[in-house]
């Protein structure tokens, strides 16, 4: 396994976890508005390793101090599914595809040549 690194500030990213990160944000990280962007999420979410959290106990819910007050869900119509995938602009096998659009990035090595003439 050959592990490629891409370097932000002093962090050292594998380049398969960047990979991950451009298909779940929809950015290419390999043009320099994308660095930015990375390089402003890492240091946001740094901030969060200098909080002690020792002394605190994990939650199971931002809310559970609150009493969650639940309405009565009741159908007041139905069988109405064909009529509203109708509605959608892209449905596969009768399910709603959100968000409409979204396209996967090419794999890595395609994105390197499509960037090999690009700012890095």
């Amino acid at each position: 396994m050959v592990w490629v690194f891409v370097l932000i500030g002093s962090a050292q990213i594998p380049a398969d976890l960047v990979d991950k990160l451009e298909r779940l944000a929809l950015l290419d990280f390999r043009t320099k508005q994308g660095l930015v962007c990375l390089e402003k999420a890492i240091r946001h979410a740094d901030q969060l390793l200098v909080v002690d959290t020792s002394a605190v106990e994990p939650m199971d819910s931002v809310l559970e101090d609150r009493a969650l007050n639940l309405r009565d869900d009741t159908a007041m119509e139905g069988d109405c599914a064909e009529e509203l995938l109708r509605l959608s602009k892209n449905i596969v096998e009768e399910y709603f595809v959100a968000p409409p659009g979204n396209i996967s990035l090419p794999e890595r090595e395609k994105r390197a040549a499509m960037l090999k003439d690009s700012e890095f």
